[in-house]
């Protein structure tokens, strides 16, 4: 619609619509690429979209040391429950060693974590479904949420409705 409201000089070029220039990580779904290039809408309105990756994402060196530390801080405290909102597939690898949750073959143990819970209960929060299926794939490991819009008010509504019903 925003298109619509520009000047053709500003949106074609020699009567050919331009393509727009759309910002990414180097992990994203394609939502926006293809639904403005769908086939559903008219030809004269569909956009391609050009895609440069302008950032990556990828672990601190020590976040797993560090997130550690943090887990056995809370323990000494006396935190009795916890929420760990994971917000990238990047650092679930090293959330879950930090958590003492992983066997030798690098897959989720429910033992492992019952075990290593007492007296902290630890609850994981995914912030969508990309980070979901990695955890699943990667690990075996079910999060206890995944928020229903990928954003932190997402994560906070999704870990308030768990917690009325746990």
């Amino acid at each position: 619609e925003h298109q619509k409201s520009l000047p053709e000089d500003v949106t074609h070029l020699n009567g050919t619509r331009l393509p727009l220039l759309f910002p990414v990580g180097e992990q994203r779904r394609d939502i926006i690429p293809k639904t403005l290039a769908s086939e559903s809408l008219p030809p004269a309105e569909r956009t391609s979209v050009m895609e440069l990756v302008v950032y990556e994402t990828g672990e601190m060196a020590t976040f797993e040391e560090d997130f550690t530390n943090l887990v056995q801080e809370a323990k000494k405290a006396g935190v009795k429950d916890q929420w760990v909102v994971v917000f990238s597939p990047q650092g679930c690898e090293a959330m879950l060693m930090g958590l003492g949750w992983l066997e030798t073959n690098g897959k989720f143990s429910e033992a492992r974590r019952n075990a290593t819970s007492t007296p902290m209960r630890t609850r994981i929060a995914a912030i969508g479904p990309t980070t979901k299926q990695f955890l699943i794939e990667q690990f075996g490991f079910q999060p206890d949420v995944v928020a229903e819009k990928p954003s932190p008010e997402g994560v906070a509504d999704g870990i308030l409705e768990s917690m009325k019903t746990t």
